[in-house]
């Protein structure tokens, strides 16, 4: 019997939630499934005659998560991207500490597309080299969606096409009812807009800031799906 091997590269499900969704699609299939920090592989071997059927299912299962159909990752895929279009990218770090910045330096060519990656830790530093506004730092506090976005824009105003930032809370310590351990923003800019996404992460400091990282990864990769305007954005 004639077999084909697949690959499809993820975001968003954990291992056990994977293998969940593929039980339930069945057929002859054999699936193996590496998964860490939401970020999955699947590789699926399968008859031939069963292999455009089972990517139906599968872009089903997992619609609006998968970002390659190759072997590659979220970072090559955005620069990879980012090239093609012949657009920039920064990044501004909070709570992942460089992680986001590291992941995308791990590709090579991205000297292409990536103009800076800034740790931006103190509120000093967000006000100083991203221009972050010292009264939305003292209204909303370091960890908002505001300044999430504040943060992202400053980039984009110091020259870059895009640009994503991250601030929250990695705890163990630092965590209040308000913003418990685990709240993050992470904020995307273009010069057609700018936005900020509240997120929620569980496990100990080193899960949340990886956990963040993949996930302002795959935002971003979301964002340059489908291009915006570069032409007609003006930040104010």
């Amino acid at each position: 019997m004639e077999t084909e091997k697949r690959v499809y590269k993820l975001f968003g499900y954990s291992r056990e939630d994977i293998m969940e969704k593929l039980t339930e699609i069945g057929g002859d299939a054999e699936f193996e499934v590496e998964e860490k920090y939401l970020d999955a592989k699947i590789t699926l071997t399968c008859p031939s005659s069963e292999s455009h059927r089972l990517e139906i299912l599968i872009g089903n299962a997992f619609y609006g998560s998968i970002y390659s159909d190759e072997d590659e990752s979220l970072a090559k895929c955005i620069i990879d991207r980012l090239a093609f279009y012949g657009r920039t990218l920064s990044v501004a770090e909070s709570l992942t500490g460089g992680l986001v910045t590291d992941r995308l330096v791990s590709v090579p060519g991205c000297s292409e597309v990536l103009i800076e990656g800034l740790v931006t830790y103190s509120n000093a530093s967000k006000a100083a080299r991203l221009g972050v506004d010292k009264n939305a730092l003292a209204t909303f506090g370091a960890v908002s969606a505001e300044v999430a976005r504040q943060m992202a824009t400053g980039l984009v105003k110091a020259g870059s096409d895009i640009a994503v930032s991250t601030t929250g809370i990695a705890g163990p310590s630092g965590g209040s009812k308000e913003k418990p351990v685990g709240l993050t923003y992470i904020g995307i800019a273009d010069e057609m807009k700018v936005t900020a996404n509240e997120l929620f992460f569980k496990g100990d400091r080193e899960e949340i800031r990886n956990l963040a990282a993949n996930t302002a990864l795959f935002l971003l990769w979301k964002r340059i799906v489908k291009p915006t305007d570069f032409e007609n954005m003006v930040i104010e």
